[in-house]
């Protein structure tokens, strides 16, 4: 027998009542940062758009500025209130390029040849010389050679070696090595891998 048995009672349901305040306020908090997440996003998407009004106004004004006044109405008509949050049927519609029907070609219609311009030519397999295919001999250039070997190195001796060289050694493996290729030599470039 519990002598503060009421108490106990009384306890358990604050704590009851103030977990299911907690489990509100997390859902009410999830909520609130899925709301500010969709803002963010509204808030990105207005900037760009804005940009790219403002880089459509530049190029109106450079090419045709009587038409700035047109561009004005189109944006207008995007704010009547019908027009808000409703895409138009052409947005819908998925986009998927219509391949054309695939049909056999025909062979030119033959065309009558007078008997005395026709050629016997016949050939035997002696007559026949092979096709001789050449391998490409040309050497790497030495620049096109460094490079590869700057971009086999790690990241942190590529980055020595720029210091070395008093060369930028910021950004990643390919933009330093591109940097360092008319620095150093092939030599230099072995030393430190």
């Amino acid at each position: 027998m519990q002598l503060l048995a009421a108490k106990f009672a009384q306890i358990a349901t604050a704590i009851d009542t103030t977990n299911a305040q907690i489990a509100a306020l997390q859902a009410k908090l999830s909520e609130l940062q899925e709301h500010q997440q969709q803002l963010l996003s509204v808030e990105q998407a207005c900037q760009s758009a804005l940009s790219q009004v403002d880089q459509a106004l530049m190029m109106l004004h450079h090419v045709d500025p009587t038409e700035i006044a047109t561009f004005k109405d189109a944006l207008v008509v995007k704010f009547a209130t019908d027009a808000i949050g409703i895409l138009s049927p052409a947005d819908t519609a998925p986009t998927q390029p219509i391949a054309p029907e695939p049909f056999a070609p025909t062979a030119p219609e033959s065309q009558t040849v007078p008997d005395e311009s026709v050629i016997d030519v016949q050939s035997t397999p002696a007559d026949i010389t092979p096709v001789e295919t050449i391998a490409p001999t040309a050497p790497e250039s030495p620049a096109t050679d460094i490079e590869t070997l700057l971009n086999k190195m790690s990241l942190a001796d590529i980055r020595k070696l720029a210091k070395a060289k008093g060369a930028d050694a910021r950004g990643n493996r390919v933009n330093i090595a591109a940097r360092l290729k008319v620095l150093v030599t092939k030599a230099e470039v072995l030393a430190v891998s």
